[in-house]
């Protein structure tokens, strides 16, 4: 009486839930899915593959089954079955990835206990640091979502997003009950008469849900082919589409590993700030020309960043638009100078209207978030460390070339190429399009935004252009970037990241097509030795491999 009725739900000092144990007694599952929502691509097609893989159930080993139809589908001997059931207490996977022919053909016969079904890879094939890392945390999940805890919606298992993608939309992905196949045994752990086994899940046709990045499968296997073939290990690279802003592809290195999360490759460098060298120099160009200096106005480019003696390229003299092309200091140092003297806050000024004053992933009130950020692991730029800095000419002068204190992150320099690219008109950049309920109707929109900062005006974006295409012509992206299937339009960059580092930073951030531009790209190299040009290479490659 006691056990039956009375105390079936806490039974003995242990508190035993009696129903709830028993009905683990008699049931074996395996967990198919814990339920969390998904990431796919602009396409639809998952950001983490699924495996076809073969399911098979203890009970097997017990009783006659028809092994040898199986084994012949699957091209293993039968003994190989046997010896993988030996031992077994609850419902495993076969240790060989199935093809979606074997995984018909087995489903076809009907064999209880046997199984093909998907499952998820253990880690995100592609864009690993964009999609981002997922793990375990009871204290955080109970804070986080405590009406969800006190419900038993989520537990202590229940895996949230830490980086990331995963981070930034972990409300919206978080399970809220797992997929799995279940089968009621007897005390021997056969299968009870008469019973098969079964699907069992809480979610339904709407959950979980969908987040469709705007990233592009093919151009992310494009972008991290080259940066292995180029042996870059420590950089990445950023491409946008220029209509639209949308990533559509993010790589950085070194490569992220699940099993050590907080190790070297833990830091999506796309998103963190770094110094962008001569990639600066774009912005006291357009400042320049903003101000009314001319194309034809020349400059001493003998000289070094300071004008206090030679520079190692001795360049000669050279007009404004041959000293951006050949990325000569002492022409922006000697502009910063002036242009700050005109107007302390100028840099900002013009950096805003390029669209990099300020982090420049999607961002704005959603639901009851007042501040919604796409990428919340991005940097905030930096142009100077105090308004002491205007007044010292050296300082400036480092500025200018996009040293001493300045830090902008890829992400945003692509950014910048895809405002000029554009026209002038700059936009926040997206790394999401929306949220699908799992029938694939729209849950959530996240529209283009364009930033409220004033624009620069069409004839110093139509100079702009122009430059850039100026340093592939016949400037320091000629050698590499001269000859591909379409032109293309940038800037490259050299920057000492300080210290006794034995290396520098090699950017080029551009656009192509130069007359018809689609595609921002910036790639980066964090470890460049001497004599080496791998950023350069990669983005060639890149563009080659895209068309």
């Amino acid at each position: 009486m006691q056990i039956q009725l009375v105390d079936t739900g806490s039974f003995s000092n242990h508190e035993v839930n009696l129903v709830e144990a028993s009905i683990n007694q008699r049931t074996q599952s395996f967990i198919l899915s814990d339920g969390r929502g998904t990431l796919v691509d602009r396409n639809g097609d998952p950001m983490r593959g699924s495996i076809p893989s073969l399911i098979l159930f203890p009970f097997l080993n017990e009783r006659e089954w028809p092994i040898h139809k199986v084994s012949e589908i699957i091209n293993v001997t039968p003994d190989e079955l046997r010896r993988s059931l030996q031992g077994k207490k609850q419902p495993f996977k076969f240790g060989k990835t199935l093809t979606k022919n074997e995984m018909v053909k087995i489903n076809d016969l009907r064999i209880p206990g046997v199984y093909a079904v998907y499952q998820p890879e253990s880690t995100d094939r592609l864009a690993s640091h964009l999609i981002g890392s997922v793990r375990t945390n009871p204290d955080l999940v109970k804070s986080k979502y405590p009406e969800k805890w006190s419900e038993g919606l989520v537990d202590q298992h229940t895996r949230l997003g830490i980086s990331g993608l995963q981070l930034a939309f972990d409300p919206f992905l978080i399970s809220e009950g797992e997929s799995k196949l279940l089968y009621h045994a007897d005390r021997k752990g056969n299968p009870l008469l008469g019973l098969d086994v079964k699907m069992f899940t809480s979610s339904d046709s709407f959950y979980p849900l969908q987040v469709k990045t705007t990233v592009d499968a093919n151009f992310q296997e494009v972008v991290e082919r080259s940066l292995d073939q180029t042996n870059i290990m420590n950089g990445g690279a950023v491409l946008i589409d220029i209509q639209n802003s949308n990533v559509l592809s993010m790589a950085s290195r070194p490569t992220f590993d699940e099993n050590d999360p907080l190790g070297d490759g833990a830091t999506n460098k796309m998103l963190e700030g770094y110094f962008p060298g001569s990639v600066f120099k774009t912005v006291i160009l357009a400042a320049a020309y903003e101000a009314g200096i001319s194309n034809d106005r020349t400059f001493d480019c003998n000289q070094n960043v300071y004008r206090d003696g030679p520079e190692k390229r001795e360049l000669g003299v050279l007009d404004l638009k041959k000293s951006f092309a050949a990325s000569c200091n002492a022409t922006f140092a000697t502009l910063a100078e002036e242009l700050i003297k005109k107007d302390s806050d100028i840099i900002e000024k013009t950096a805003e209207k390029l669209g990099i004053s300020s982090t420049v992933g999607w961002s704005d009130q959603l639901y009851h978030y007042d501040h919604f950020e796409q990428f919340p692991d991005e940097s905030e730029p930096v142009f100077f460390e105090n308004e002491k800095d205007k007044q010292i000419r050296k300082a400036i002068d480092q500025t200018a070339i996009g040293q001493l204190n300045v830090k902008v992150s890829p992400l945003a320099l692509a950014n910048m190429m895809a405002t000029i690219a554009r026209g002038g008109d700059s936009k926040q950049v997206r790394g999401v399009s929306e949220i699908l309920y799992q029938n694939n109707t729209t849950f959530l929109s996240f529209q283009e935004k364009r930033n409220n900062s004033k624009s620069l005006p069409t004839n110093v974006v139509e100079e702009l252009q122009g430059a850039l295409r100026e340093v592939v012509v016949s400037g320091t992206g000629k050698s590499f970037l001269g000859d591909l299937p379409v032109e293309v339009a940038g800037k490259s960059g050299t920057a000492e990241p300080g210290g006794d580092a034995d290396y520098d930073y090699q950017w080029f951030v551009g656009y192509f097509p130069y007359n018809e531009p689609r595609y921002a790209l910036a790639v980066v190299d964090f470890e460049r030795k001497e004599k080496e040009y791998k950023a350069y290479q990669a983005f060639a490659k890149i563009v080659d491999d895209l068309y």
